[in-house]
């Protein structure tokens, strides 16, 4: 009996040196192994990857170069149509003006046009009592022809009043103003036709820069927003090909199990599907950007 236990003591200890293989474990000759195909295929997709990443990050670094450029161009804008409102505001002022001077002079000319027909009115008048006047003294010669002293002397007291004289001179002294008021009045009247166009063209240019100034910042808001869309979508790829970079680089440094070759086939699926939605991702995200964006910022 006691042949048998040193025999049995001596497997026992024998078995425990010498590294047995489990039931249903594979030797290290039998275990899963990276092929150089695989190595190869994975190795694409992760350079595919690399590439897909690279590309939307010189996508994202040119629209950010675009969206500075817009913003300057907006803040150009901006000033634009302040300034262009501060002309509008002084225009309407002149307009205002203007259209005060206009009136002032429009009742000046009428004043100065009354005052011509009331001065012709008084020519008129003292022209018909002097002809009348040269009837009464030739009828006076043909009645009282014995004394015709005393007609002459009828004659002689009408001109010493200067009727005629006087009517004359007011009618010249007026007729000047009335030109001079109507001369000032054309002046104004085109000073005022003038400052309208002005005004006009100065609203116009406000409401374009306006329209301008809005469609650039629809189109920064655009802009911020693909680019904030392409970032989180890089940062996506950093993940995944960081997280599949790292798992084949463990992958072919040692003899695999069938567990990490199975991680490393899920994560380059997923890259591989990340790579594959790239042309449908810009496309959707730069929908609504410019058509100078596009252009500038395709590859």
């Amino acid at each position: 009996m006691q042949l048998k236990n040193v025999i049995f003591a001596g497997l026992v200890a024998i078995t425990m040196q010498v590294d047995i293989p489990s039931m249903g474990q594979p030797t290290l000759a039998n275990a899963a192994a990276l092929t150089s195909e695989q190595a190869a295929a994975f190795q694409s997709k992760l350079e595919q990857a690399e590439a897909s990443r690279e590309l939307l990050g010189r996508r994202s670094v040119c629209l950010m170069e675009h969206l500075t450029a817009q913003q300057q161009l907006s803040a150009d804008r901006e000033r634009a149509l302040g300034q262009a409102l501060s002309l509008q505001i002084e225009l309407e002022r002149q307009v205002v003006q203007s259209e005060a001077s206009v009136k002032g002079y429009e009742e000046l000319v009428q004043s100065e046009s009354d005052y011509v027909r009331s001065r012709y009115a008084a020519f008129e008048k003292a022209r018909r009592e002097t002809e009348e006047q040269a009837k009464r003294v030739k009828i006076c010669s043909q009645v009282l022809i014995f004394l015709p002293g005393i007609c002459q002397a009828g004659e002689a007291m009408v001109k010493a009043l200067g009727w005629m004289n006087d009517a004359e001179r007011e009618l010249r002294a007026a007729q000047p103003r009335l030109r001079s008021a109507e001369e000032a009045l054309a002046g104004v009247h085109k000073q005022l036709e003038d400052t309208r166009r002005q005004l006009e063209s100065a609203r116009q240019s406000h409401a374009e820069n306006q329209n301008a100034v809005n469609q650039l910042e629809e189109q920064i808001i655009k802009l911020k927003a693909a680019i904030s869309t392409i970032n989180v979508k890089v940062q996506d790829f950093n993940i995944k090909v960081g997280n599949f970079t790292n798992a084949l680089q463990e992958a072919r440094e040692v003899n695999p199990d069938d567990a990490q070759i199975r991680q490393v086939t899920r994560l380059s699926e997923e890259i591989a599907g990340l790579t594959d939605s790239v042309p449908q991702f810009i496309s959707s995200t730069e929908a609504g950007l410019p058509d100078e964006a596009k252009r500038r910022c395709s590859p």
